[in-house]
């Protein structure tokens, strides 16, 4: 009688986490995108980022906000990813090595390996000036639609920088695309500022 019980409760355990947590895959799949560059990289870090989040799930406080959970282990899957990387990339390959104090970086790519996801060209630049900070800031908030609380918790940082590294974000967009977006019929943005 006791199995019986197990095997429902596991079944309870399931579909909640499939309610709570896998539910956000796509944009999980969009971010994970953005941070690596490459669709087939993000699914791995994705993949491995839900499996760990169903092992640890049934540890959670009953509170937890499972979105800005989730998007916490895409994160730091891909940074651990990319620290691995580095530290065994062979030694005529270490011109290469991507230096990881900068963060992740934005990478253009074509339009054909799906990371564009509706971004022109000139808009997907002035994502990618912005520092790395301030571009995950930005896309976790008017990309994938996170809160500034949640986006605190991804980060590991206070919510006033949060707010502050949006704030300079938008505000650099707005000078950088003032042109773009008058061209493009939005009127004059310049007033904006």
């Amino acid at each position: 009688m006791q199995m019986a019980w197990f095997k429902r409760e596991k079944r309870d355990y399931e579909r909640e986490f499939l309610d709570s947590v896998f539910i956000h895959w796509e944009a999980l799949m969009r971010y994970a995108t953005r941070l690596t560059g490459n669709e087939a990289q993000a699914e791995d870090v994705v993949q491995e980022s839900l499996a760990k989040a169903f092992k640890a799930f049934p540890k959670l406080r009953e509170k937890t906000n499972h979105r800005a959970w989730a998007f916490t282990i895409v994160r730091n899957t891909f940074l651990s990813r990319a620290r691995k990387q580095n530290r065994e990339q062979p030694l005529e390959d270490a011109a290469r090595v991507v230096d990881l104090s900068a963060g992740p970086e934005l990478r253009l790519v074509r339009p054909d390996d799906g990371y564009k996801h509706g971004f022109e060209d000139a808009v997907l630049e002035a994502l990618t000036a912005l520092p790395e900070a301030q571009r995950t800031a930005v896309m976790l908030c008017d990309v994938e639609g996170l809160s500034y609380d949640e986006i605190a918790q991804v980060l590991g940082c206070p919510v006033g920088t949060v707010r502050s590294r949006i704030h300079h974000a938008r505000r650099r967009l707005r000078e950088t695309l003032a042109s773009y977006a008058t061209n493009r019929g939005y009127g004059n943005v310049g007033h904006l500022r």
